[in-house]
């Protein structure tokens, strides 16, 4: 039996607190007066052979369980204003201790036994807010309605997409990696990873489909439009072809400005490339985003020094992806929408 947490009068549990419920007491008090024996009662409850024998006596001389009034050192706060400091958190999410003291000086404590109240009778924990990309209310409103009316796609519409974007790598992994060390080996070499101002970097172009990797591509310098075209016929159309074959397919693109130019829609009419609508601002809602990531981490040991080795050997990890993971994420469609959905349009986890 795990010993019940105490809750304070406004009905909040005081974590980690070392009291004893009365509902513990009353069951270890009930197992002794059943004759049950003391190591019998300590190994099924978890409660001290000591402790359980001192409530006893408390009950024989006080007639009662209830803490003796005084013991232990008083509290700062009363129960009226545990509630109010917890009301102003969730109201005001952006409020810090010391702003809390200072808008409300009633309140004669310090700001560190205000954050040891939000400890002790919340879940809430102080972060660092996490960054997302703006998303204006329109285009809130566009990823909702481009999500809602493709709820209905089955596996296969997903599977018949050719999914594409470019990503920037660096000569050096720069990804956080774990070490096991002692606490006072923080600053040994083994435990420290180098990084480098303004490291070497290219910028890639790749695509796949569920049934695997279509071709990466080297940006040579910045990709413009004109760039981009020749990316389309000498890239995009053999990708295709060995991956769908003669089978139908639907090539998926963002809305960056060499993406949606005339001459592009042009090239698309030409080619008779079926392309997707794509709402903007929706890196969350395109599964290459964690294929790049896994690439990177596939090529975290490399060591590269000149900027063709380096697309050399994601080339060589690119074709060694396995086909189950670009399964997987094209599966994650669905859940991706449904993540959207939830959040009114706004950033998602994934």
């Amino acid at each position: 039996m795990a010993r019940q947490k105490n809750r304070t009068k406004t009905g909040g549990i005081v974590k980690g607190s070392k009291h004893s419920g009365l509902v513990d007491k009353a069951t270890v008090i009930g197992m002794l007066t059943a004759g049950i024996s003391y190591t019998r009662v300590t190994k099924e409850t978890g409660v001290s052979r000591g402790t359980a024998h001192r409530w006893m006596q408390s009950l024989k001389q006080n007639s009662s369980l209830d803490r003796s009034i005084g013991s232990g050192r008083p509290r700062k706060t009363s129960p009226e204003q545990d509630s109010f400091i917890v009301l102003q958190v969730k109201r005001n999410r952006e409020i810090s201790s010391v702003q809390l003291l200072k808008e409300n000086s009633a309140i004669n404590i310090s700001d560190k036994t205000i954050r040891r109240r939000i400890h002790e009778l919340t879940d809430l924990r102080s972060h660092w807010k996490i960054k997302k990309p703006f998303i204006c209310a329109r285009n809130r409103r566009l990823r909702v309605r481009w999500c809602m009316d493709r709820l209905h796609w089955t596996r296969d519409n997903w599977h018949k997409f050719l999914w594409s974007d470019e990503s920037p790598f660096v000569l050096r992994f720069c990804g956080k990696t774990r070490v096991w060390r002692a606490s006072y080996e923080r600053h040994c070499t083994f435990a420290m990873r180098g990084t480098v101002k303004h490291d070497v970097k290219i910028n890639v172009w790749g695509c796949f489909s569920a049934h695997g990797v279509g071709n990466l591509y080297l940006v040579q310098g910045i990709l413009d439009q004109y760039q981009y075209h020749d990316i389309i016929r000498d890239q995009v159309v053999p990708s295709a072809r060995r991956l769908f074959g003669r089978g139908r397919w639907t090539f998926q693109q963002d809305n960056d400005p060499k993406h949606t130019a005339n001459s592009t829609k042009r090239l698309f009419t030409e080619l008779s490339i079926p392309k997707e609508d794509w709402p903007s601002q929706s890196p969350d809602l395109n599964p290459i985003e964690h294929v790049w990531a896994y690439l990177d981490r596939m090529c975290q040991d490399r060591t590269c020094n000149t900027k063709e080795q380096l697309f050399e050997t994601l080339q060589e990890a690119w074709e060694r992806i396995p086909v189950d993971i670009l399964t997987s994420l094209v599966d994650s469609m669905p859940t991706r929408l449904n993540a959207v959905i939830d959040a009114k349009g706004y950033a998602t986890d994934y």
